[in-house]
């Protein structure tokens, strides 16, 4: 199992009637390329156009990415402890509802809605259940491979962000950068990668199992 099977899994969930209603009631915002922010109190946030990295507070690693359908604002609103930040590498479209509206959608309207929203959760989980797997791994560069899948699949679903891979993995990992650009350049020399101006480009071969 890995975020592409994942990710793959979840788009084939039948949850998105919702949707429709949120385009509807919903009030659109949009956030610039690499600024952070933070949901408003009061309000749950739904990604229509781009995906948002999840960061801890105050500089904090990049922790993950909001998936389709996720509620944004959720979390905070029913554990106020919990405070994060979040940012798109591209511009990204939001639509915004008061805590009241989302209720009368998923709950006291639209019961059945209960289950999607308990789907999305729950994948949600899995996701981040899959980042602890990935980036606790015993060397360095057992962190490093598996996410060079994840950045080339997230190049091929995410069109328009500009994030080079270096910085991808800098940024959700505690790997320093020299170290990343070493590990980078070896692959590239071995013929395992291809680069341009720091993006991944492709996966030539079986990438190799140490370093």
């Amino acid at each position: 199992m890995n975020f592409q099977e994942i990710h793959s899994y979840y788009k084939t969930l039948a949850i998105a009637d919702f949707f429709a209603d949120i385009l509807v009631e919903g009030e659109e915002v949009i956030l610039s390329a690499n600024k952070k922010w933070c949901p408003q109190l009061g309000y749950i946030y739904f990604c229509t156009e781009g995906s948002l990295s999840i960061l801890m507070p105050d500089d904090g690693l990049n922790i993950g990415n909001t998936i389709e359908h996720m509620p944004i604002g959720l979390m905070e609103r029913y554990c106020p402890l919990a405070k994060f930040e979040y940012t798109g590498s591209a511009t990204v479209t939001l639509r915004k509802i008061s805590y009241a509206t989302f209720d009368r959608l998923f709950i006291a309207t639209h019961p059945q809605r209960v289950e999607a929203l308990a789907q999305v959760l729950v994948f949600m989980s899995i996701f981040t259940i899959d980042l602890h797997n990935e980036r606790r791994q015993v060397t360095s560069y057992q962190t490093i491979k598996p996410m060079l899948y994840r950045y080339l699949y997230r190049q091929e679903t995410h069109t328009g962000e500009n994030e080079g891979l270096a910085l991808f993995i800098i940024k959700r990992t505690n790997l320093s950068r020299t170290h990343v650009f070493r590990v980078l350049a070896d692959l590239k020399a071995g013929g395992y990668i291809t680069m341009k101006r720091g993006k991944l480009v492709s996966i030539d071969r079986p990438l190799p199992e140490a370093y």
